[in-house]
């Protein structure tokens, strides 16, 4: 039989997953919403992001705010999807994470659309009870784009959703 001590533990991963799930959610959510100022608090000063596709690399939770918002103006539209996700609690303020993600960006200004598949392999540490993405590594495994659809098209095919 457990110990006291020891279901107060399973409980605190319990919520602490469910703190990094609710993370994960807002950094997608913060980035569809274009909400800059709350997405720029889903990082730590010293965070990493990895393009694993690109190569690209971004040092700092400034940076990384600065070319999300740089990439996503306000005439991108963006669908982010994350699910197929696993947590694992690695220490009292740390946790690795891997997710699975959907992405669907339509460029309004210039028609161009993409739609993607991709990996997220991400670390996060706690600070003062608070969950932080330390690192994140994107991986795409499939990615499509099409140049030419116009806003004409695309307001044509919204109206069959609208009922």
């Amino acid at each position: 039989m457990a110990t006291l001590e020891e279901l107060e533990e399973r409980i605190q991963k319990l919520e602490d997953i469910k703190a990094i799930e609710r993370l994960q959610a807002d950094y997608w959510d913060l980035m569809d919403t274009k909400d800059w100022a709350n997405f720029r608090k889903c990082f730590t000063d010293d965070f990493v992001f990895y393009n694993k596709t690109t190569g690209g690399v971004y040092d700092g939770g400034d940076k990384m705010l600065e070319v999300i918002s740089g990439k996503f103006g306000p005439k991108v539209i963006s669908s982010h999807h994350g699910h197929h996700h696993w947590i694992e609690i690695t220490g009292p303020d740390t946790a690795i994470g891997h997710w699975a993600l959907q992405d669907d960006l339509y460029d309004s200004e210039h028609g161009g659309e993409f739609v993607g598949r991709a990996h997220y392999d991400n670390k996060y540490v706690k600070i003062n009870g608070r969950w932080y993405c330390k690192e994140m590594a994107l991986t795409y495994l499939r990615g499509e784009g099409q140049l030419k659809k116009t806003l004409a098209d695309s307001a044509a095919a919204y109206k069959v959703f609208m009922m």
